[in-house]
């Protein structure tokens, strides 16, 4: 049963490969041939492979499979955490990557001879694994934009006493400072000189970096156009208050660094003592993954370790 299951997973996995290879092939093949009909010379083709080469392989891979989703219609949270971790990827793309990462995972069960009826539990680590990943580069983003708003606002602060206008100071810091914030400012800059208004601008700035300390600021910048009142001193006073912020959160990061630590020690150690049993001496943890009665008892291990991680969770997450 197992070698029928293999040599399917091979046949499915080398029939795709091929299909998604003779599609590359003839959708490049029909672009080049209407490229001659409306632009006749070899200029044009020539950009065209010189665009498709500069992409990386993986890239280009990638790609061609997520074809097979362009017309499915993704949830706009998907979108959402796809723009705030500041990702180049399509939610196709990003559905094709998940895709691929679940069927390498599927293969790895398989060959590394995990029973079949724990596949599905492979296929859906390896399908959850890049949105894990997305969010972690979204928060460790969010955070490197707290830290670099401190020098901004300073930035800002000191272009202005020094004579520079609003929209001066914010292209010095898209220029300067590197991203998440630099692109990010330059961007603002380049669609406000576009004729659009700026409430509309800092509205899109907020919901691409949705950062709370960022929030603030856009606020606060807002409310000071439509009052008036110095700005720069306005900036200096938030960069303080920012700066105060920023060093009771990495304080409360160190006084709960301990119980993160724990919480991932208790959470995989059970698992990992799982894992190597089952590795080592298949015949001794072999009924707990063949009998009833050893189903039933991981399950309930499962059940109980994702409770006592989420009541360690609720208990070092503080609010600022």
């Amino acid at each position: 049963m197992e070698t029928m299951a293999k040599l399917l997973l091979i046949f499915l996995a080398v029939s795709l490969f091929m299909y998604l290879i003779l599609r590359g092939y003839t959708k490049k093949k029909r672009i080049s041939n209407r490229i001659q009909e409306f632009l006749p010379g070899p200029a044009a083709e020539d950009s065209v492979i010189e665009e498709e080469k500069r992409q990386p392989l993986v890239k280009r891979f990638i790609i061609s499979v997520s074809l097979i989703f362009k017309n499915v219609q993704f949830n706009e949270k998907t979108e959402k955490t796809l723009l705030e971790a500041g990702s180049t990827l399509k939610p196709e793309e990003f559905f094709a990557f998940r895709f691929l990462t679940a069927a390498g995972f599927a293969f790895l069960s398989v060959f590394v001879g995990i029973p079949v009826y724990l596949s599905p539990i492979a296929i859906f680590i390896g399908f959850a694994l890049p949105k894990f990943f997305m969010k972690k580069k979204r928060k460790k983003r969010l955070q490197q934009s707290s830290y670099q708003l401190i020098d901004v606002l300073g930035m800002m602060a000191n272009s202005m006493r020094a004579g520079f206008s609003f929209m001066q100071a914010m292209q010095l810091v898209g220029k300067e400072v590197p991203a998440p914030l630099g692109p990010e400012f330059e961007r603002v800059v380049r669609q406000a000189g576009l004729g659009m208004p700026l409430e509309e601008v800092f509205e899109e700035l907020v919901e691409r970096v949705p950062n709370k300390e960022l929030e603030v600021v856009v606020r606060a910048i807002l409310a000071q156009r439509k009052s008036g009142g110095n700005l720069a001193e306005l900036l200096e006073t938030m960069e303080e208050t920012i700066r105060g912020r920023v060093r009771i959160m990495e304080e409360l990061n160190t006084l709960t660094a301990q119980g993160k630590m724990s919480s991932w020690i208790i959470t995989l150690l059970p698992v990992g003592l799982g894992l190597y049993l089952s590795l080592v001496n298949r015949e001794y943890f072999g009924p707990m993954l063949e009998h009833p009665l050893g189903w039933a008892m991981l399950s309930v291990c499962a059940v109980s370790i994702f409770i006592g991680w989420l009541c360690i969770q609720k208990i070092i997450r503080i609010e600022v």
